[in-house]
Parts: C-alpha cells; structure tokens; sequence
C-alpha cells in the first residue's frame, strides 16, 4: 500500500488499481462490469440505496475508471470521504469500512443488472460513433496495427455487446477479484482505518507489461459521414519507451508540436494559414505512440497533413524558435508543481512510479525535463514512423 500522508486536504482519497490482462474478447465485458459494480451492491441493492448510504456517510463519493496502459488495463475504484479526525460521529469509521467492502466485493450480477448495464453502454458507444472526432481516433488506432493492444478499444465494442452473455461478464469478475490489489490513500487516516486499508492491500510488486507500437507501412482510409467538418487522426510509431531516457524529450517533441499553449500545428497551420478548425497532439504512453487529431475543411487535407509533415520536419531540423521549447518546458514545470496539490494527482504519479518500479521526486522530474535540448528532440523525431491516417470527412456536395 502506499500512502501519501498530509493535512493539506479536508478529503481522504483512496484508489484501488487492479491491473488485468487488456483483450479484445474480454474488454466488453470488463466495461459492463463496471457499470454494473456502480448500481448497486448486496446490502445497497438499489440505486436508490446506494445513493442515501453514501449520503449519510458525509457524502462519501466513489467513481470507477478503466485505463489501458500496454498490454494491461486497470480498474480503478476511487473513493472520496471527509477525513475521520473531522468527524464526531463514533460510527463513521464503521460507515466508511462498510461502503468500501461492499463496492469492492459484494457486487450483485444479475440478469435485471446486466441487461440495465448493456443498455447504458451500448449508448454511450452508439453516441461516441455519431462523434466523428472519436470516430476517426477509433479508426486511427485501428489501422495503426491491428496485432497490437493499440487497436483495442478500451470503451469496449457493439459487436460484441451483441453476442455478451452475463456468464462472460462473471468470468470476467471472477478474475478481477483474483487480481492483486494496490491500494493508494492521499490525505490523512486514522490508524484503524490505515489498517483495515493495509489488510485489503496484496502487497506485490505491480508487473507491467506493454509492446511499442512498431514500425509499419502507412496505412490511409477515408470514412464519408454526414457531418459538418472532417476529422483527421493520425498515429505515429515513436519507439520510445516510457522508462526511456529519450521519454522527456519525447514529451517535449509533443508538447511543441501540438501541447503546448505556444506550438507549431496551432501557430502554422491554424493561425497562420486558417486551415483548420482545431489540431493538437498527445502521448500514448505506454504504447509508444504519438496521436495527432484535426478538424478541417474536407477541400483543405491534404494542405493540412502537408503541413503537419513540414512542422515535423522542423523538429527534426531544429528549424524553431528556442521559445517553444522555452515554453514547453515551463508548462511542464507548471504542470509538476500544480499537481502537488491535487489528490490525485499525486496518487497517479506515486501509482506511476510504483508501476515502473522507479522513485522520482518532483524536482528530479523538473530536472530532466530542463536538460533536454533540441538535438535530444531531433533524436526522437527522427525515429516517429505514420502507422495510420484516419480521414471522416463531410460528404461531398454532389451537383
């Protein structure tokens, strides 16, 4: 167990990762898992009973997350309570425990349950697919390499929403509760609950498991929608590994070219030539992959992916000016400094660092992130490979 220990917050939070084996045939059913550990437990057996013993509880909140990172994807099962030394009330220990055994353990899978908890997910999948920005994302990721827990769509898919039984969404709960269980306290607890939280901990080393997207030749597809403008996601190889010595570099390179409040796609492409409606770029991590998305005018592709290309090669020249990277480094310095007081974002860094089995304190993060250079960021452009160009693009007016 690890807990971050301070008075700063007036909340105790506390997160319990499960890592599991991230599959094609089984993340359907994880997600209709969650949806269903979210209605209602055996002795909250409602919605409605869920929500009032939470409420008597001082408002305790809990949440569910699902995050791929690799080959593994998490459960995370967060919790959100008034610290106990705040609390006068002699059974509010006892409220606490209870809620947290319930949800963790005593989930209730039945028929009325699952069929509930398809139907939910099934919408939100029907609405991200009318999101054409998701949808080109989807098929971005898809094509990048269809071998790779890239391609696997974390939200989970229709197509197996149609054959899911609740005999698979069991199978799948039985393993959840065979997997360790790392538990993560930020705030202050008393000792009895300390201990209590410690007995539910499994007390291993986490095992991280991931593959770098590799090298393959481009694929493109256009997707034709009735939508107003085109969506273009396109997914980078980068071959850098996030426990890489080139991984701040790499954030750096992200940063400048699609991050950051100064960077080169928005500056060129958006402001400069009014190309575009929007464009960024982010990190898939542990993947070893970078994502660029934009929405343009469907008369205006290929100017805009000319374009990207050209800001790549920037990066790759050192053709930029050293303010970029001035900026980009006093974001993340920012960034650093901001999330020490954030809950959870200090239980996402310590959960990082447990995961990578490192210990890096914030001003050894600061520090790498200072030394890197321009050349260390043409390094890593020199190894980004296009794996996929997703185009959904607005149907063309017919005359």
């Amino acid at each position: 167990m690890n807990y971050i220990q301070t008075q700063k917050f007036s909340d105790v939070y506390v997160s319990c990762k499960t890592m599991m084996p991230f599959h094609r045939n089984t993340i359907s059913a994880l997600n209709v898992l969650v949806y269903m550990m979210k209605a209602k437990t055996q002795k909250m057996n409602s919605k409605q009973k869920l929500a009032s013993t939470l409420n008597r509880a001082y408002g305790t909140k809990v949440s569910y997350g699902l995050t791929s990172y690799g080959d593994l994807v998490q459960l995370d099962v967060r919790f959100q309570f008034v610290r106990p030394d705040w609390i006068e009330d002699k059974c509010y220990l006892d409220k606490i425990k209870d809620i947290m055994d319930e949800v963790l353990f005593h989930s209730v899978l039945d028929e009325e349950n699952f069929k509930e908890s398809v139907y939910l997910l099934k919408n939100r999948l029907l609405a991200q697919m009318d999101d054409p920005a998701n949808l080109s994302c989807m098929y971005a990721f898809d094509m990048a390499h269809d071998k790779h827990s890239i391609s696997i769509p974390v939200q989970g898919s229709l197509k197996d929403l149609e054959t899911l039984t609740l005999d698979d969404v069991k199978k799948v709960y039985t393993l959840y509760m065979e997997m360790a269980k790392h538990f993560y306290i930020c705030g202050y607890v008393t000792d009895e609950l300390y201990d209590y939280i410690d007995g539910l901990d499994s007390h291993c080393a986490f095992i991280s498991e991931r593959t770098l997207l590799p090298v393959v030749e481009t694929s493109y597809k256009t997707f034709e929608k009735d939508i107003a403008q085109t969506c273009i996601s396109q997914v980078y190889s980068t071959g850098v590994d996030i426990s890489s010595s080139d991984y701040e570099a790499e954030l750096l390179l992200n940063s400048i070219l699609g991050q950051s409040q100064k960077n080169l796609m928005f500056d060129e492409i958006r402001e400069k030539n009014s190309l575009c409606y929007s464009i960024s770029s982010s990190i898939i991590r542990f993947d070893g992959a970078l994502l660029i998305h934009t929405g343009v005018n469907r008369k205006d592709v290929t100017k805009v992916l000319n374009l990207i290309e050209t800001q790549i090669d920037r990066l790759l020249n050192m053709d930029y000016d050293d303010r970029y990277l001035e900026i980009a480094k006093m974001d993340y310095k920012d960034r650093i400094i901001s999330g020490l007081d954030h809950a959870q974002s200090l239980i996402a860094q310590a959960f990082l660092d447990d995961l990578l089995h490192r210990q890096l304190t914030p001003e050894q993060r600061i520090e790498r992130i200072m030394k890197v250079t321009k050349d260390d960021i043409s390094r890593v452009a020199l190894r980004l490979n296009l794996a996929s160009v997703a185009i959904v693009a607005e149907k063309e007016n017919e005359l």
